[in-house]
């Protein structure tokens, strides 16, 4: 087992004995981070392995959401989360069809248009969505069995999200996955391998809109409501946010800026409550966002995973031995040759 499998199954096993060791506020931020790291790692497959920016990642959580709601309402118990992810695929699809013939800023403007359809779709579908009253969902059952606490939500999300990383680990050592890379990279150079770059391109819309749509039934069943104000452009910005500041391309990047974005309102709020101007930091949480992309982009590209790596590679160049630090190349020399003194 590679050490990100390691790692992914150990530090879920431990979210999962802290979710129950948690009260229900605990409970509710360890599902929200859950859910949104699932979001943002759909969207990391499509814009930080295939290149492709989306700004339609709200409105196909939307669908998700909605789709879930329809299907848990009508007793569907645990087939609603696929049948949420099997929506959000075909909406992929009837997005992906027109949009991958673009490329770049182009086919970024054409999602920005994909998620303003959707938004006029959740308010005006009303035989499907319930218009701006939204729809009301009832729990997620499992088996039969409806989850009513915080905790049960919080254990099937951070399942699914081991799930998701898992999926997305093996996917990208696959021919597809390396297909991936090299659009990313340069299409032409793609054409030029024999590599089928719509079809590519839409594989990666249709992968990524599935796990956004089992993001989305989520956020339906925890919120026991889904609504159009719920999947605005806000959202989609907010996504973007998460893969930006975590990294794009690195799925643990995916996950901490997720934790990181979801958090941060929390955080402001407290800072606010300490220092009794909460009004005022709420009031600066949009800039607030747009100030550490921007500060992010200029100092550190690559984001909170690429910190990360820097933290973990330094242990690499310490030894306990007199206190002294040695690089990394020359510890492996010195134990290729049996331990040089």
């Amino acid at each position: 087992m590679s050490r990100p499998v390691l790692a992914a199954v150990l530090l879920s096993v431990l979210a999962v004995i802290g979710t129950l060791l948690l009260g229900r506020f605990g409970a509710y931020m360890m599902h929200a981070v859950a859910i949104a790291a699932i979001g943002a790692l759909s969207l990391n497959l499509l814009t930080g392995f295939c290149g492709q920016i989306n700004f339609a990642q709200a409105g196909l959580l939307g669908v998700g959401a909605y789709a879930a709601g329809l299907a848990g309402n009508a007793g569907w118990d645990l087939l609603a989360l696929p049948v949420a992810g099997l929506a959000a695929v075909a909406t992929a699809v009837l997005i992906g069809l027109p949009a991958l013939r673009l490329r770049g800023l182009y086919f970024a403007i054409a999602t920005l248009a994909a998620q303003f359809i959707l938004e006029y779709l959740f308010k005006f579908a009303e035989p499907i969505t319930h218009g701006v009253s939204g729809l009301l969902i009832k729990p997620m059952t499992v088996f039969g069995r409806p989850i009513q606490a915080d905790q049960g939500y919080a254990i099937v999300a951070i399942t699914l999200l081991l799930a998701t990383f898992l999926v997305m680990h093996w996917l990208r050592r696959t021919d597809l996955g390396r297909s991936f890379l090299v659009v990313r990279e340069n299409e032409v150079v793609a054409k030029g391998m024999g590599i089928n770059v719509a079809r590519t391109k839409m594989l990666a819309f249709m992968i990524s809109g599935f796990f956004a749509g089992i993001a989305g039934g989520l956020i339906g069943f925890t919120a026991r409501l889904a609504h159009p104000e719920s999947f605005g452009m806000s959202l989609s910005v907010d996504y973007v946010a998460m893969i930006i500041v975590g990294g794009l391309g690195s799925m643990p990047g995916a996950v901490l800026g997720a934790g990181f974005i979801t958090l941060l309102p929390e955080a402001i709020q407290r800072l606010g409550e300490i220092f009794h101007i909460s009004d005022q930091l709420s009031a600066l949480r949009e800039m607030t966002f747009g100030l550490l992309i921007i500060l992010f982009l200029i100092f550190e590209g690559r984001g909170l995973s690429a910190i990360g790596s820097r933290l973990v590679s330094a242990r690499g160049w310490r030894t306990r031995q007199g206190g002294r630090a040695e690089p990394l190349e020359l510890q492996k020399i010195k134990s290729s040759q049996g331990g040089l003194e």
